[in-house]
């Protein structure tokens, strides 16, 4: 998945994907070569995975979002539906305008 790859980096050589929903007493193992990572929910809750294995599971999750990103998106949504909807009130009001006059 793409999502893992941006959030987590690249796959290590070697990973096995583990099932952990098959065992509810699982343990993540802390990797030595793996830069921890901050990962957000949709609540803002966050928390810092330690491994792969454990990133992987988070962002299959949801945990892959970032609240300042999201606030971003969302006004850059508003925006644009903002900028459409004055286009489209202005065109249909010059077309409405040249109608009349004739």
């Amino acid at each position: 998945m793409k999502a893992i790859a941006n959030i987590c980096g690249v796959q290590p050589e070697g990973f096995e994907k583990t099932d952990i929903s098959s065992d509810p007493n699982f343990v993540f193992k802390s990797d030595a070569n793996y830069a921890a990572t901050q990962l957000f929910d949709i609540e803002g809750n966050t928390v810092f995975v330690n491994s792969y294995l454990e990133c992987q599971h988070y962002v299959m999750g949801g945990w892959d979002y970032t609240p300042l990103k999201n606030a971003e998106i969302l006004l850059q949504e508003s925006l644009f539906y903002v900028v459409a909807t004055l286009l489209v009130v202005t065109f249909f009001k010059n077309v409405a305008a040249r109608f009349l006059i004739k």
